[in-house]
């Protein structure tokens, strides 16, 4: 079992901090591969994910993984999770610390992308209001687009918990988690 490195980052959300914990582990490509099912995963999208067919960057449209990583033999993998505690006031905490640290991962992961490699988005392409295939087009910016793990057909959840020991957890109407999470990478050469 490869060993992950931690960190935590101070971050401000809505003027107040907020610290999002981080678990770094580098492999080789092909040692992520038993984690790949698209067969599986890509229906899960197909049967509940509103962005299905509706973006480049969603199944059935992106290339398989084996073919866009062919390059590179080398992977970082990056999760970073939080508590929706530390969210002081509204509705919602879950889904606000979600997507504030989606947000922050994305952010940290094109940063890091232009010395290191090619990023593997921590969620769908967000980059446009609509995006070009709904209207019939090609992607508008495709020196910026990036597909993620979920789209590939990774099992993010086993990744999480093999290889990072961390369970995740969902948010439900009654109940806010201990935690949630993200989970993206960068390809390297």
């Amino acid at each position: 079992m490869k060993n992950f490195k931690t960190d935590s980052l101070e971050k401000q959300f809505r003027n107040s901090p907020i610290t999002i914990h981080v678990k770094h582990l580098k492999l080789k490509t092909n040692e992520i591969l038993s984690y790949l099912n698209p067969e599986k995963f890509n229906t899960y999208c197909q049967n509940g994910c509103p962005n299905h067919s509706q973006k480049w960057t969603c199944p059935p449209n992106c290339p398989p993984f084996t073919i866009y990583a062919q390059d590179y033999p080398n992977i970082s993998l990056y999760l970073f999770f939080t508590s929706p505690h530390q969210i002081k006031d509204g509705e919602d905490k879950a889904l606000h610390a979600y997507n504030f640290i989606k947000e922050e991962l994305q952010t940290y992961l094109r940063e890091i992308e232009l010395t290191e490699g090619k990023m593997i988005a921590a969620n769908s392409c967000e980059l446009c209001s609509t995006c070009g295939l709904v209207l019939g087009k090609e992607c508008c910016i495709p020196d910026k687009m990036r597909y993620n793990l979920v789209a590939f057909g990774f099992n993010v959840s086993k990744i999480m918990t093999d290889l990072f020991q961390h369970e995740l957890q969902w948010a439900s109407k009654d109940q806010i988690p201990d935690f949630v999470s993200s989970v993206g990478a960068i390809l390297k050469k």
